[in-house]
């Protein structure tokens, strides 16, 4: 996971379009959650990953919410699968516990 650091390196992915998105559950999140999808360029690699985040990824120390993968198709499937968790903590609260399982998932 990067620290909050490494996000000064991202990029915010975009989704504009809901009809002809390819990645529906990132495009969801972004546009009724406020969630970001960052392209992150990690200093010590040199490809990027993508991970979610909340929108207030540059004042919080926070890690990403969820692990990072080398594709958006990767970052889609695990939201999608993963999207009720996400949700649930997002809109009552994370807890250590899920910040933990996210690093030893990555």
């Amino acid at each position: 996971m990067p620290s909050p650091t490494d996000f000064s390196r991202s990029r915010e992915v975009q989704f504009l379009n809901r009809e002809e998105s390819r990645f529906p559950h990132l495009q969801r999140l972004s546009l009724d959650f406020s969630f970001q999808v960052l392209e992150i360029a990690l200093t010590s690699k040199p490809e990027k990953h993508f991970a979610l985040v909340t929108d207030d990824y540059r004042s919080t120390e926070l890690e990403s919410i969820t692990p990072h993968f080398s594709t958006l198709a990767e970052l889609n499937e695990y939201v999608g699968d993963n999207m009720i968790d996400i949700l649930h903590d997002y809109l009552f609260g994370f807890v250590e516990e899920d910040i933990q399982m996210a690093k030893s998932y990555a």
